[in-house]
């Protein structure tokens, strides 16, 4: 990766993080078509790129942080008999992703070598499944409370975010709306979610040695957290008024026209 790409990927990163339109499959689609990457390699470095936007993310949920934190603290020494709802909905979405995520990854993204025209049509045609989903959002004007029972359907379902095109937050936020939950309150607890599993991602890539540790890919990391930082508050607000579904679809419409390229 040269440096301009890096700042290059790091800067739409930071921007089409908060946004329900698949970081991940626009980065890789960037990624594949103008740097000449490979599949492969694409999706793990976009997948590492969301280690940027995760600080911008810990900082500005940072009150939800340390309450998260101080409970489990508590539980583990006994100090408090009983987790927060919160606490155990994140620990077990995050189990259930890392469930359909893992095997994606590994037996899916690993194991198959497309093409850069073929890898860019299996991306186009996630974001236009992603494109439908959020056109068929219902937003919900109640104020339901946290139930641990709900982390079952929305961690499982963030696994397929694995696939590049998928959106995660998209994804969760339409499960977690037709779970009768408000919209300001799945978006939160999306992007809630996405803190462990990112983490973790990170951690994983970094000891299967998928990542290189070289200026550019710490250059690319901290353009990500910069712009994410800076642009987090109002995208997110963006992303609870807006629908995003028709931007997915037309990415999605030109990156299956690649067949015939």
């Amino acid at each position: 990766m040269e440096t301009y790409q890096a700042i290059i990927l790091g800067i739409l990163q930071g921007i089409f993080e908060w946004l329900p339109v698949s970081s991940e499959g626009i980065i890789s689609l960037i990624m594949i078509n103008l740097f000449g990457f490979k599949l492969q390699k694409a999706i793990f470095l976009a997948i590492w790129l969301h280690t940027g936007t995760l600080f911008a993310a810990i900082i500005y949920f940072r009150n939800e942080v340390k309450g998260i934190i101080s409970n489990i603290i508590e539980c583990l020494t006994l100090k408090r008999s009983k987790i927060k709802n919160l606490t155990s909905f994140l620990i077990i979405s995050t189990i259930l992703t890392g469930v359909v995520g893992v095997p994606i990854l590994i037996f899916g993204i690993v194991k198959i070598n497309l093409p850069g025209n073929l890898a860019t049509v299996l991306i186009g045609l996630l974001l236009i499944i992603t494109g439908i989903a959020n056109l068929s959002l219902k937003k919900m004007k109640s104020s339901k409370q946290i139930r641990t029972n709900d982390a079952i359907p929305v961690g499982l379902l963030q696994g397929f975010a694995a696939l590049p095109g998928i959106s995660r937050s998209g994804i969760t936020v339409a499960t977690l709306l037709f779970l009768g939950y408000s919209a300001k309150k799945a978006i939160d607890l999306s992007f809630l979610m996405s803190i462990p599993v990112v983490l973790i991602a990170g951690i994983g890539l970094a000891f299967f040695d998928k990542i290189v540790f070289d200026f550019n890919s710490i250059l690319a990391t901290i353009f990500s957290f910069i712009v994410g930082f800076i642009t987090i508050k109002f995208l997110i607000k963006a992303a609870k008024k807006l629908n995003f579904g028709y931007f997915c679809i037309f990415i999605g419409i030109l990156s299956c026209l690649a067949l015939f390229l």
